[in-house]
């Protein structure tokens, strides 16, 4: 388990250091398919994640996403904001951070029992 003092961060939670599946759906192109941005987790809390992309997501828009946790075979549909994008100078990628809602129709309780579940093993 993690915590994150930089005065950046503004998530006031331990973060875990779990690498998840997360894919974020975009508005809907021109064909009217969603456009799915595959990310990899760096950090993840009950509350929101921190992770990175190949490509900018914009920000202070709400999404949907599916976050895959193979090792545990789960699998969690949850809303999302995306607080803030930053490229990665190293490597050309993306970080985002990620905050969850509370939102009926989605598993953020399973998300939030997952994540108590994880901070006892």
């Amino acid at each position: 388990m993690a915590s994150n003092n930089n005065d950046s961060e503004q998530r006031q939670e331990f973060r875990l250091d779990n690498q998840l599946t997360v894919i974020i759906e975009l508005d809907s192109s021109a064909s009217g398919d969603p456009t799915l941005v595959v990310t990899q987790s760096l950090d993840i809390s009950a509350n929101g994640l921190r992770v990175i992309a190949t490509q900018a997501v914009a920000t202070d828009i709400i999404l949907r996403c599916c976050i895959r946790a193979t090792e545990h075979n789960r699998q969690f549909l949850l809303v999302t904001e995306v607080k803030w994008c930053r490229p990665q100078a190293t490597t050309g990628d993306y970080l985002l951070g990620l905050s969850l809602f509370d939102s009926d129709g989605t598993d953020i309780v399973a998300w939030k029992e997952y994540i108590a579940q994880i901070c006892t093993d």
